[in-house]
């Protein structure tokens, strides 16, 4: 594996363990909310700001899944069409995902000059606002990155949809009806 195929890898990763941490952060918030609010009558201030900047925060993972191949497809009407349309449908795809993704992930970047310049913070919390750009930005950048790769190898690994069965899309079903199989 290449120093960069690896070097995503490390980022899409430690991208996946930031959205796990929001999740808990943003599960453990919300019950102690819950609890001030009924039990004790007494709401906390600002869960609701940092709830949504963690929701976002929870995208990181979109790299991390596309890279690792934990994403949900589709082929209902594509996988009919003859090889060269599917190759040609997955690069097109690629093309304006990898243009999606990086043009967010650079309009993040760029927001993160403008937000330090004007002291952009959110309005309960007064906490800045740029690190949740740069952390977004990283987010989009590398996802834009895996989105290459991922049609590189989609393209060089491509299989004839019919040919597949449904353990080629997810081992994990395989390893399920393996496991049934072996009690029967």
């Amino acid at each position: 594996m290449s120093v960069f195929l690896k070097t995503l890898k490390a980022i899409t990763q430690a991208l996946m363990y930031v959205s796990y941490g929001a999740i808990i952060v943003m599960m453990v918030m919300t019950v102690a909310d819950v609890i001030s609010r009924y039990v004790f009558n007494k709401p906390s201030s600002g869960v609701t700001e940092w709830s949504q900047m963690l929701l976002i925060i929870c995208m990181t993972a979109m790299a991390h899944a596309l890279v690792e191949g934990r994403y949900v497809a589709v082929g209902t009407i594509v996988d009919r069409f003859p090889r060269k349309v599917n190759i040609t449908f997955e690069i097109v795809i690629g093309i304006v995902s990898f243009i999606f993704f990086f043009v967010v992930g650079y309009q993040l970047v760029k927001m993160i000059g403008m937000s330090k310049q004007f002291h952009e913070t959110y309005f309960i919390l007064g906490t800045p606002r740029w690190p949740l750009y740069l952390i977004l930005g990283i987010a989009f950048l590398s996802t834009a990155l895996a989105t290459v790769v991922y049609v590189i190898e989609r393209v060089t690994k491509y299989t004839d949809p019919k040919e597949k069965s449904v353990f080629d899309e997810n081992p994990d079903l395989a390893i399920l009806a393996l496991s049934d199989e072996e009690k029967a």
